[in-house]
């Protein structure tokens, strides 16, 4: 291909990034943080926004923030007050929209180009987006992560973990007091028994992969939203995990009480998006959770 593309590096280091050093590894967990508040922050506010853009204006002004600050290493408390400020002063109509959950290939869900502006697709069909931060993310499925690796005795991946995930924890408790006001739903905690989620799927600890990270998110998502609609999950094509999980839709259904829709982006410019709309516009009323968990 050329044009530069011959000249980038691939890194091949943790998720962590601990091996370029401390420093560097607590940067990118507060870029994942705080991009992370700032999304979720846009989707929660957008839709009741008076002022059409509005929200867009703020989230490139604290994108952009949010990146001078780690760069100077400005004070992250007062950075994340002054994004709190900014997306408060946002004038907003109350009201309550369908909620429509966003799951799947993790590249795909989180990328407007690849999954062809999906949030702003729920928003227009009169839907609020729920989306889940990058550090939630991480916290969710390290409990089943590390009761495996235990089983296979990869110990010293356990004691490393279970410490960086101590810390991040706290550190997630303490910032998001600040954001939980604007957000209006608790700290997201996942205690539930990894056992318990995964047994009506008939799956267990060893499972991994994207299909495990789907089944824990559907279920903590279900959860912590009442209100939820619908399920949207965003893949790319040909990719096989993504096939089992469309394939556990029905189960997710049952389990959750919330339908599930599978949307493929295969690249050919097709507009996939439209799928969803009657399921915003005509909200099945949720069954309750329990029951169908029970049935299973």
């Amino acid at each position: 291909h050329g044009k530069g593309m011959e000249k980038i590096d691939v890194y091949v280091g943790e998720a962590t990034f601990s091996d370029l050093g401390p420093t560097v590894s607590l940067d990118i967990y507060f870029a994942y943080l705080f991009g992370g508040m700032i999304h979720k922050l846009s989707c929660r506010i957008r839709p009741y926004e008076v002022n059409r853009g509005e929200t867009d204006r703020v989230l490139k002004q604290c994108s952009e923030m949010v990146y001078a600050s780690i760069i100077s290493g400005a004070d992250r408390e007062e950075t994340a007050h002054r994004i709190v400020s900014m997306f408060g002063a946002i004038q907003r109509v109350e009201g309550s929209r369908p909620k429509v959950a966003i799951f799947g290939d993790l590249y795909t869900r989180d990328n407007e180009v690849m999954n062809q502006d999906l949030i702003r697709t729920i928003e227009a069909a009169g839907g609020e987006a729920v989306v889940m931060s990058y550090s939630e993310y991480m916290r969710m499925i390290a409990s089943p992560y590390l009761k495996r690796w235990f089983g296979e005795g990869k110990y010293l991946d356990v004691v490393t973990t279970e410490t960086l995930l101590a810390i991040v924890n706290r550190i997630d408790r303490t910032y998001y007091t600040i954001f939980e006001p604007l957000l209006g739903m608790p700290y997201l905690e996942f205690d539930r028994g990894t056992d318990d989620v995964l047994k009506p799927y008939n799956m267990t600890q060893y499972h991994t992969g994207e299909s495990l990270d789907n089944v824990l998110k559907t279920t903590y998502l279900s959860s912590y939203h009442e209100n939820l609609a619908l399920f949207v999950q965003a893949s790319p094509a040909f990719c096989c995990p993504s096939l089992v999980s469309e394939a556990m839709a029905k189960d997710i259904e049952r389990v959750t009480g919330v339908p599930v829709v599978s949307i493929t982006y295969d690249g050919t410019g097709t507009f996939r998006n439209d799928v969803i709309i009657p399921y915003i516009a005509f909200p099945r009323k949720r069954e309750s959770a329990g029951a169908k968990a029970s049935e299973a």
